[in-house]
């Protein structure tokens, strides 16, 4: 760069109490050419009187290169005529300001090459003579950053709006599974209770016609045998009927318990001298209550339901010749109910799963059931607002269930 004319220079004020005897414009030059941003001078033409080193660095030009050029040398181009015309309205009007705010403006290296760029002007008047001082930022970092910031925004936004409509499109699958599921449900409820009710007309039928055949057929060994094969599978036909009906209806939330108040001896004989004629040869069921309380206010159809399933679980599970156990007791405002057998047992492995809906354990197979009994009693005693445990081994299993002796209103 030419050195800078020291008039110009000298005209520069630093403040109006000046530094002393330091040489102003030794101080104005060295600010000058120091400075970290490009500095230019032009005069009222738009000719380049002076730039500082590093608007040559940033322009690609040598330190003389730049020194009676005009000033639409550091632009592309297309914009130099258009700037010619702004640089003459600016003379017009001089202020200070920012340039090109809102817009993008852009300089041009003397190999051609453009990068984005950010001015600010000032004028001053020397001798009665105006300049323009410009300061002249390379934001190529910056625009780098915006736009990086951008693209990540703008890539976040179509990201966004992609899992949106992944999220969109998943719930309309789920609201479709959900509806079809509903349909379904419908129509297993439906199939259930049409089959359950149809069923029951031609078993009950059977049944007659099996005590009729007993009543007027009766005396022969052969006879007997067979009407009573017959009427065990009907009965078994009806247990599980039964079963699908009560699943059905807890599921459907048409079961709600009524408390009333009941011997609970009473009900547990009632229930053993029903159940006699399911066992096998051999087999007892043994019963005994603890205590002189017998009194009880709960449902007393739900309580029958779960003493019935287990004591028939237990002798289904059991082997001929071996005792049925079924326990009360009231204390301390609790009934607990055991039933106990000497039966298969349940393998630890199927323990976990024992009160899922069609269940049922690995080792009993071959014995007819639905797997849907004890899921029934664990339905029931949820609505009773009891509990089911127990422990099984082979040879010995035990259930116990606990219930409060008077239920709330």
């Amino acid at each position: 760069m030419s050195k800078p004319a020291p008039d110009i220079l000298a005209g520069m004020s630093i403040g109006s109490q000046g530094i002393g005897s330091v040489d102003i414009a030794r101080v104005c030059e060295l600010l000058f050419t120091t400075a970290a941003e490009g500095l230019v001078v032009v005069d009222p033409g738009g000719i380049i009187l002076m730039n500082n080193p590093r608007l040559g660095e940033m322009f690609g030009y040598a330190p003389d290169d730049l020194v009676g050029e005009r000033i639409e040398i550091l632009l592309p181009q297309s914009a130099r005529s258009r700037h010619v015309q702004h640089r003459t309205a600016y003379d017009r009007k001089p202020v200070q300001r920012s340039m090109g705010i809102g817009m993008d403006l852009w300089g041009q290296r003397k190999d051609g090459s453009v990068f984005p760029v950010e001015v600010s002007l000032n004028h001053f008047s020397v001798d009665g003579q105006r300049f323009v001082m410009g300061l002249v930022t390379d934001i190529t970092l910056r625009r780098k950053a915006e736009d990086d910031l951008l693209r990540t925004n703008q890539e976040l936004e179509e990201r966004v709006e992609q899992r949106t409509a992944e999220l969109k499109a998943a719930e309309h699958s789920v609201r479709e599974a959900l509806e079809k599921e509903r349909e379904l449900h419908a129509l297993k409820s439906r199939f259930v209770s049409m089959a359950s009710h149809e069923f029951r007309t031609p078993l009950s039928t059977i049944m007659g016609s099996i005590d009729l055949i007993s009543r007027y057929g009766g005396g022969d060994e052969k006879v007997d045998k067979h009407v009573a094969r017959i009427r065990a599978k009907v009965r078994d036909l009806t247990a599980m009927l039964n079963e699908f009906l009560s699943l059905e209806r807890i599921e459907q939330g048409d079961v709600q318990p009524v408390p009333a108040e009941f011997d609970i001896v009473h009900h547990c004989i009632e229930q053993i001298e029903e159940l006699r004629g399911l066992a096998k040869p051999g087999q007892s069921i043994d019963y005994d209550h603890d205590g002189d309380v017998r009194t009880v206010f709960t449902d007393r159809v739900m309580l029958g339901h779960v003493i019935t399933n287990l004591v028939t679980n237990a002798m289904k599970y059991s082997p001929e010749q071996k005792p049925i156990r079924l326990r009360t007791q009231i204390r301390e405002g609790t009934l607990t109910i055991t039933v106990s057998d000497e039966g298969m047992g349940i393998p630890a492995e199927d323990q976990q799963h024992l009160f899922e809906r069609f269940f049922r354990g690995g080792n009993a197979m071959t014995i007819q059931g639905t797997g849907l009994g004890l899921n029934i009693v664990k339905r029931y005693l949820d609505l009773l607002g009891g509990t089911i445990n127990f422990t099984s081994a082979p040879g010995n299993t035990v259930f116990t269930v606990q219930l409060a002796q008077h239920a709330a209103h």
